[in-house]
């Protein structure tokens, strides 16, 4: 990798890897990325979702997310932005509104760029510039404030395409959303309903129409996801990670795991590592 694409440990911009026809196990995002993929396709699981993607689009991976690669194409072509925990925080620490605009990065870290790919590119492009600058004194504030303008314009992306959606589109990503905050401690039908104000019948058919699977089958599947990344991916110890999940003891944690994987979370541990 070359020294003028990068800051430090701060900022590192990737303009080459090879992850043609990867596959992996479900992981925990290390460090904050913003993706510009330029060509070809994927498929990936972040945060027990499911996106494909076809180029252009740009997708954005927060820290301690799940993430999994199911498919990527072999003419993929993407540009990266990988960033520290400190410059994250920099960015969502001290700007006006950081809190709705980390929010809606969050719960929306895919879209589509067909129509407005150049602005994306103009972006990119004032980033790298300030990265590669000569000027070392205000390199790390000019890249902080080109990468969250970059954000900013993702988040106004967003606005628009929330406006196009149907009231079951909208029902549907606030059941995932709600799912990905309080799958660890509530896996319950009519929590979900509930706070969506619907029916659970009307949640499992429109969980259905949407996914192919039911309700219930689509938490298990996140909690699954999130039990394999940590498997998978962290050092903690098979009760440590069932207390975390809120399973009443680590047999009956086992147990679920087993009937998910076919394999013991231990055997999976060891598997993937």
């Amino acid at each position: 990798m070359k020294n003028d694409m990068r800051i430090g440990d701060d900022l590192i911009i990737i303009e080459e890897a090879d992850f043609r026809g990867a596959v992996e196990a479900p992981r925990k995002v290390e460090s904050s990325t913003f993706i510009i993929v330029e060509k070809g396709s994927s498929r990936l699981v972040l945060d027990g979702v499911e996106y494909a993607l076809e180029a252009p689009s740009v997708v954005v991976l927060m820290h301690d997310q799940t993430f999994q690669l199911i498919e990527v194409s072999e003419d993929i072509s993407f540009k990266a932005v990988v960033m520290s925990q400190r410059f994250v925080d920099s960015l969502f620490g001290l700007y006006h509104q950081s809190d709705k605009l980390y929010s809606m990065i969050h719960d929306n870290p895919v879209l589509d760029i067909r129509h407005d790919e150049v602005s994306f590119r103009t972006f990119y492009s004032i980033l790298v510039n300030a990265v590669k600058s000569p000027v070392k004194a205000f390199r790390l504030e000019s890249a902080r404030h080109a990468t969250l303008s970059m954000l900013y314009y993702y988040a106004r992306r967003l606005e628009s395409v929330e406006q196009e959606k149907t009231k079951a589109d909208a029902r549907y990503e606030q059941f995932c959303r709600d799912v990905r905050s309080f799958y660890k401690i509530n896996r319950t039908l009519v929590f979900y309903a509930g706070r969506l104000g619907i029916s659970v019948k009307y949640l499992t058919d429109l969980v259905k129409e949407k996914t192919g699977m039911t309700a219930a089958e689509y938490i298990d599947e996140q909690v699954v996801t999130e039990c394999k990344a940590q498997l998978s991916s962290t050092d903690k110890s098979i009760n440590q990670i069932s207390r975390m999940m809120s399973f009443p003891s680590p047999s009956v944690f086992a147990k679920f795991f087993k009937r998910m994987t076919d394999v013991s979370p231990s055997d999976y541990r060891q598997q993937t590592r």
